[in-house]
This record gives C-alpha cells, sequence and structure tokens, in this order.
C-alpha cells in the first residue's frame, strides 16, 4: 500500500518518509528526529541486512527495515566510509577537491591517498552517513552501491522490538567512541558488524548468516584480518616502526604464506567459523551494549527535562 494513505503529509518526518532519496552524515539524521522522537519510536525495525558490494572496495554496509503502526515502511541505510576531505586538503594540487561522496569514491579516494604519500595519515575522522528510501523498498539504497550480496540478517520477531530512536542512539554511541576511520580496525565492516552485535545483544535479535557472508571484511578478496597479519609479519621483519611503514606494500606472496597458516590477532584461524567468531569477540571486547545503556539513560533524561 502506498504510505500516503495511511500518514498524512503534514504528519510525516521529512527524515523517515522523504518525498525524495534522502541522505545525511548520521549525526545529523539521528538529531533530527531525536528532537521529536515520537514518529522514530512507533516505527519498530524488523530486519537489519549487512550487505557487501561487489565492486572492487567491497564496501560493507546496513539496510534496516521497520514499519509504522500504520502500516507505512520505513527503510534506512547505514553505512561508513572514510572521510577524507582534511587528508585530501592537506595533500591536494589546485585542481583536486575533497569531500565524502560515494562509497567507492570515498575509500577509493583514501586508499589513494596512503599509497600516494607514503606513510599513514594520522586516521581521518570517519564519515558515518544514513539513507532513507522515498519508495519504502531497499532499491534506491542498494543501487547507490552497486551490485551487493546480503551476509547476514538480524531479525526481531518478538516484543519488545527495538525502534529507529533506539537505533539513532545505538548508531551515535558506536560514532562516539569510535570516530576515526581506520582501514584494518575501524572501518565499514566494524562499523556494521559492530551495530548488528550490539542489536543482537541489546534486543535478542536472531541472526542468520547467509551463504555469502565469508567475503564478510575482505579487500580485493583478502580477508583484513589476513592483511593486517601480513603487514605485522613485513614490518617486523624490516624492524619498522609502525608510523613510517606505509599500508599498502606488503606484497602478494606473503598473503600466500598466511593463507595456510591464517592469523588473526595471534589467533590461529582455522577456518571462516573460527574466524567468524574470533572477529566478533573482539569486537565484543569493545563493551558497547554498557556504552549504549548509559547514552540511552542520558538521552530520556535529557528528554524528559525538555518536556518539562
Amino acid at each position: 500500500m502506498d504510505r500516503d494513505s495511511h500518514i498524512q503529509p503534514g504528519d510525516r518526518s521529512p527524515h523517515l518518509f522523504p518525498d525524495a532519496f534522502y541522505t545525511a552524515p548520521l549525526d545529523v539524521w539521528a538529531t533530527a528526529i531525536q528532537r521529536v522522537p515520537s514518529e522514530a519510536e512507533k516505527c519498530l525495525i524488523e530486519q537489519v541486512v549487512h550487505y557487501k558490494a561487489l565492486s572492487d572496495m567491497e564496501h560493507e554496509f546496513l539496510v534496516v527495515h521497520a514499519c509504522h503502526p500504520s502500516g507505512s515502511k520505513v527503510v534506512l541505510g547505514v553505512d561508513r566510509n572514510a572521510d577524507v576531505l582534511t587528508a585530501a586538503q592537506q595533500h591536494a594540487g589546485p585542481t583536486e577537491t575533497a569531500g565524502p561522496s560515494s562509497p567507492l569514491v570515498s575509500s577509493a579516494r583514501y586508499l589513494s591517498t596512503l599509497m600516494r604519500f607514503g606513510p599513514s595519515p594520522p586516521s581521518p575522522e570517519a564519515y558515518d552517513s544514513v539513507q532513507v528510501s522515498h519508495d519504502a523498498t531497499p532499491a534506491p539504497i542498494l543501487a547507490q552501491h552497486g551490485p551487493s550480496v546480503p551476509l547476514s540478517t538480524v531479525s526481531f520477531s518478538r516484543a519488545p522490538r527495538p525502534s529507529l530512536l533506539h537505533l539513532s542512539v545505538l548508531l551515535l554511541t558506536i560514532r562516539t567512541h569510535f570516530p576515526s576511520y581506520a582501514l584494518l580496525q575501524y572501518q565499514c565492516y566494524f562499523f556494521a558488524r559492530a551495530t548488528c552485535l550490539a542489536l543482537v545483544d541489546i534486543s535478542g535479535g536472531i541472526e542468520v548468516q547467509h551463504e555469502e557472508g565469508q567475503r564478510a571484511a575482505t579487500w580485493r578478496g583478502v580477508h583484513v584480518s589476513l592483511y593486517s597479519a601480513g603487514r605485522a609479519a613485513l614490518q617486523n621483519m624490516l624492524l619498522l616502526p609502525l608510523a613510517e611503514f606505509p599500508v599498502l606494500i606488503v606484497p602478494a606472496g606473503l598473503f600466500a604464506v598466511y593463507s595456510a597458516v591464517k592469523l588473526y590477532d595471534g589467533n590461529v584461524v582455522e577456518s571462516e567459523v573460527d574466524r567468524r567468531r574470533i572477529s566478533d569477540e573482539k569486537i565484543r571486547e569493545h563493551a558497547i551494549p554498557p556504552k549504549y545503556h548509559a547514552a540511552w539513560q542520558i538521552f530520556v533524561r535529557d528528554s524528559a527535562t525538555v518536556r518539562k
């Protein structure tokens, strides 16, 4: 059914029910819906799908499906990119411009900066963004990323389900504690996976891994943990300080060595199941649920103060 038959135009939040495709930085979107929380509070999440683009950069992102009591659907895209604005401005020539654009362009420019300027620049601030579909389907969001495959789905079939208001606080919590983009640590995979794990732990979501799930956290076919292990090994061999070691010069031959003994932060990984388990354990060590609960309490307290 058409959402216009359920919600009158004057009652629709443009940040949840836009007339045209909507995209904004995460903090802008979250602040907007938290300012008038009653609408987002009614939009209950049905499922969150973790996707991976099949482009060369293999960007990962989330598509969130929610439902309003009227029956209207809300579909959001959530992702993290490298905000290359600062780094590119520092190194740009007269004809260069910089700024977050599409995930592919943003990530490509970040990697290009690393390759061109040798030693890794300080980790730039991440560009976390939200997109809202104008036709209540994931198609406009998926079109922004090109061909993509679902890696996993977190579903919420029992009450109480989390709302988009809860999601906004969770996403801001993750961004507040992990604001920087780091290719081998706090990249698009971390942001998407940390969100999914937190929703499972906080709200009792049920996760289903899809067949393509083994593609998670890869870059050009190489898993980032494997890449990180190879980089660390070569760095130790050359006795170079980490700050002076270019990120993207690990030779392909070293990957072959680590494909036989897959190391991940000192752990021997014998299967994809082991890799996912260890990766999830590392993310859970950041204790995001307690951080979220503290942020939620502050939000509730501040909201009550404003209403008074």
